[in-house]
């Protein structure tokens, strides 16, 4: 008995300092006994103040704990009745540690006879273990959420290819239920052919682990789909346990694709192949054919724009346009490659007699009057051609002997086209070369500024400079700006070109200013310039960068570039007027009926042609033009500045009629920066008593950008 009781003892011990809730009643429902954690749990004063109570007696001491008695005695009947534990179900009740869940199991109590003499209660803690399942169901929730958000297509599959699970988006795009998809395969929903693919790859990725990406296009519920899918394994436990597809539905952003490339690939007046995409195709034309190039060359196309206006212009172009492409091979590919000029490149018309066909047909019909918007335009063209491999020896010289060709038939009035001679290969070669050579000095930066400087009229003050390009070729010497700014406009260089000239024109506009030399800079714009829309904010980031006030800049463009204008190119010189840049029209006098442009586009500078100026006082009409043009622009409150000023008679005949800057030799041929501030320095000291330079009949002007 000793032992029986020492067992007893430690059992009793072990029971009361359990950290679980553990009570014992006998088969009426009364409290036998309780442990200390119990005790503590619901704050009971003592065990024997539990005894002999049921739950229903122990309610008026626990009504703040909030028990939930009927559950209680509920389970207890339950084990009683059917002799075997009762879990109950997670109860919610108060203790002295704030509101907790609890889990209660009842075991029934048998004597030695087997007979049920009482229950056996234990409470467990399981508040951690709730809050944990809480927010595992809350985060699911929420996942759940962001999976049915999700706008592309999501869907699981099990091993044996069955849908488990899919979003919104997928029930969507199929028009189904999900009680319609769920257990289903996917040629048991997908066109056949498609099914099939989506299994092989299924059986592909299954055997390599390997994510795997494609693109489908197949007709689903009515509509046609054309998706990026991105399939992966699903792994649980190192097992392969089936495999998830996402899929999005890329159809609008293939065809936004499509209109950019149609975009940037096409002239969008002409609908023809723009110059770069031409040359592109000019690179990868099959060497193994023949090949014919026609170049049409639109006379006078500014005085149209001038006379007409550039709506007429644009319709002339059109209608050039439509007339190529009806004369022209199916196959033909057909560009405009420049303002005024169009291209025709055939493996159909390349032998000289049928290259000559085609011109006598393009010459008919395109050397006419034609009525648009009731004016009669005298429509005029030039051409000139050329044939691979009877006079050119290599594709990528067609566009070059075609041009060579072209320039022939503009110089002799009399020939409508001309055709490339071989004996101009030569010159093409070297032409060839030289227009690597340029490439490698724009993109290695090595076009040198000279600076012209321009002076007040009265004063002599300096104002500014004009940046003028140089090129001093290694091998040739210096190249004038006459022959390198051509070959940058037909090679599609003059953009970048432009943009080292502007970015070195601002960066030694910069360094003059910390040197206090606070004058204004101008630099020459190409008409091909105006085709890039990046155009205004490189001029800004040029301006924010070297920290030059916009008022400084400023910009020349030729009145021709004014006349054979667009409204993409009359935004831009909008925009660059609203930005502060300064803008001038160079060469002015040379166009045509340039002063009503004047009204529309308000510019703060004329500058008069040299050709004009050397003709003063000896030409009655150039004189009097000019007279005109100096009074008119006055009116207009637009600053008039003379080039190649010479002479001091020009000069004095400039100052009489109240011109405002001069430019010229008489005052300072192009300088390059150190000898520009040199020459400054001692002009800007002197210049009230200043020393003319005269003209000597060897020099020979230079050229300007």
């Amino acid at each position: 008995m000793g032992s029986t009781d020492s067992l007893n003892h430690i059992l009793i011990n072990a029971i009361q300092h359990l950290p679980i809730g553990i009570f014992w009643k006998d088969i009426h429902g009364q409290y036998l006994g309780c442990n200390k954690h119990c005790l503590s749990l619901f704050d009971l004063p003592s065990e024997q103040f539990i005894i002999g109570k049921t739950d229903i007696q122990l309610q008026p001491a626990l009504k703040e704990k909030q028990l939930p008695s009927k559950d209680l005695y509920q389970t207890d009947q339950e084990a009683l009745v059917h002799g075997r534990s009762v879990i109950a179900k997670t109860m919610h009740m108060e203790t002295i540690y704030g509101q907790g869940q609890f889990e209660i199991t009842k075991i029934p109590l048998h004597n030695h006879k087997g007979k049920i003499i009482g229950l056996l209660g234990i409470a467990v803690d399981v508040s951690s273990k709730f809050r944990s399942e809480q927010k595992l169901q809350e985060k699911t929730a929420l996942l759940n959420s962001i999976f049915d958000a999700l706008p592309d297509f999501v869907i699981y599959k099990d091993m044996q290819g069955r849908i488990v699970e899919c979003n919104r988006a997928a029930l969507k795009l199929a028009n189904k239920k999900k009680t319609d998809v769920i257990g289903k395969t996917v040629e048991q929903l997908l066109p056949e052919s498609t099914a099939k693919v989506s299994v092989d790859y299924d059986s592909q990725l299954k055997s390599d682990y390997q994510s795997a990406n494609y693109k489908m296009e197949f007709e689903l519920a009515g509509r046609q789909v054309y998706v990026d899918v991105h399939k992966h394994p699903v792994i649980q436990n190192n097992q392969l346990v089936g495999t998830v597809s996402i899929s999005r539905d890329i159809k609008e952003r293939r065809n936004t694709l499509e209109k950019i490339a149609t975009l940037t690939k096409q002239d969008q007046l002409t609908q023809q192949l723009n110059r770069t995409t031409f040359l592109q195709e000019l690179e990868n034309i099959n060497q193994q054919h023949d090949w014919g190039m026609i170049l049409i060359d639109i006379k006078k196309l500014g005085k149209l724009n001038s006379q007409f206006g550039t709506e007429i212009g644009d319709k002339v172009l059109v209608y050039v346009g439509q007339k190529i492409k009806q004369l022209a091979p199916n196959s033909a590919h057909l560009a405009r490659i420049q303002g005024d000029r169009f291209a025709i490149l055939t493996d159909h018309v390349s032998s000289p007699v049928q290259l000559n066909a085609l011109c006598n047909k393009l010459i008919d019909r395109l050397n006419i009057q034609v009525a648009i918007q009731g004016h009669v335009i005298d429509l005029a063209i030039c051409i000139g051609a050329a044939n691979y491999p009877d006079t050119v020896q290599n594709t990528s010289q067609l566009l070059t002997c075609s041009e060579q060709a072209l320039l022939r038939s503009r110089k002799h009035k009399e020939q409508s086209y001309t055709l490339f001679d071989p004996l101009l290969e030569a010159h093409a070669e070297a032409e060839k070369r030289l227009i690597d050579d340029l490439k490698h000095a724009i993109n290695n930066k090595s076009i040198d500024l000279y600076y012209q400087p321009v002076v007040d009229a009265n004063s002599k003050a300096v104002l500014g400079v004009e940046a003028l390009a140089r090129w001093h070729h290694p091998e040739e010497g210096l190249i004038m700006p006459i022959k390198f700014i051509e070959l940058a406009e037909k090679n599609n260089l003059i953009g970048q070109l432009g943009e080292v000239v502007l970015e070195k024109a601002c960066q030694q506009l910069a360094q003059w200013r910390a040197q206090d030399i606070d004058i204004f800079m101008a630099v020459n714009l190409s008409p091909i310039q105006f085709n890039d829309p990046l155009l205004i904010s490189k001029i800004k980031h040029y301006l924010d960068y070297y920290q030059i006030p916009a008022h400084r800049l400023e910009i020349e463009v030729t009145e021709s570039t004014l006349l054979e204008s667009n409204h993409t190119a009359d935004k831009m010189l909008e925009e660059l007027i609203k930005l502060g840049v300064r803008l001038s029209i160079d060469d002015f006098g040379t166009g045509y009926c340039s002063l009503s442009y004047l009204k529309n586009m308000p510019a703060h500078k004329l500058k008069i042609d040299k050709s004009f100026v050397d003709e003063l006082e000896l030409d009655k009409t150039t004189t009097a033009i000019t007279r005109s043009v100096i009074s008119l622009a006055r009116e207009l409150n637009i600053t008039v500045t003379a080039e190649g000023v010479e002479e001091e008679s020009q000069m004095k005949w400039l100052q009489a009629q109240q011109c405002d800057q001069f430019q010229g030799y008489l005052f300072s041929r192009p300088l390059p920066s150190d000898k520009f501030c040199l020459w400054y320095k001692q002009h800007h000291a002197t210049h009230n008593n200043i020393t003319y330079q005269q003209p000597t009949k060897t020099a020979m002007p230079l050229q300007v950008l």
